[in-house]
């Protein structure tokens, strides 16, 4: 219940916290952080309860996103990729000129929006590690907790950062498809934008999610 309670707030946020601060004009980037600041806080409360666990998930999470955030506006500029070159422009210039709506943004924005459940779901699997390994010995120091922490999380985020890959080629499986029937030339397909959007998903996002990993285990071993 508290994990469906989860998810129902999650989406409440979305469609009424998130959506309407584009329509009001606010930067997408800073939105999607609000957004992404209260559906961690509350989310991970309802299912850790407020406790220890849950701060050191908290805080991993955020700076998790925060990585992902500025690994894709980096990989953005140097690859001169911006929130122009998504396949259905068009359509959003035309929204973009008729409310305030920073379009530019959304591409960066989304990929908070789609780092977030990732880490957040690392966060708490390495917290939660933690204070299992602390409960059942107390005696263990931080030392010894942080490297429980990390060793678990090395498991999880090879995993965890495919499982984001497969998330982003199963989005864009209709380009992939044509790009495959059509023959195409490795380098013309790897210079393409929605190539590039993917592999810049792909990167920002698993960066976000391995530098989660020694945060939250930090933040466990102090914490505990």
């Amino acid at each position: 219940m508290k994990s469906a309670g989860a998810l129902i707030f999650t989406m409440v946020c979305i469609v009424y916290l998130f959506l309407p601060m584009l329509v009001r004009g606010i930067s997408p980037f800073l939105a999607a952080s609000i957004t992404a600041v209260v559906t961690v806080t509350v989310s991970l409360s309802l299912i850790g309860g407020l406790n220890r666990k849950t701060l050191a998930a908290i805080l991993g999470t955020f700076f998790g996103v925060v990585i992902a955030g500025i690994s894709a506006a980096v990989f953005g500029y140097f690859a001169n990729i911006s929130g122009y070159n998504v396949s259905n422009i068009e359509a959003l210039l035309f929204v973009g000129q008729n409310t305030k709506i920073d379009i530019g943004g959304l591409l960066f924005a989304g990929v908070l929006i789609a780092t977030l459940g990732a880490v957040m779901d690392i966060a708490m699997d390495i917290a939660a590690a933690v204070s299992e390994v602390h409960d059942k010995t107390p005696q263990l120091t931080r030392r010894q907790l942080f490297e429980s922490g990390m060793n678990v999380g090395r498991d999880i985020m090879g995993t965890m950062a495919t499982t984001l890959i497969l998330a982003f080629t199963g989005s864009s499986l209709g380009i992939l498809v044509l790009n495959y029937v059509y023959d195409l030339p490795y380098r013309q397909v790897l210079n393409s934008n929605s190539m590039g959007i993917e592999i810049m998903q792909g990167i920002s996002g698993s960066l976000g999610v391995v530098f989660t990993v020694p945060m939250v285990a930090v933040m466990a071993a102090l914490f505990f």
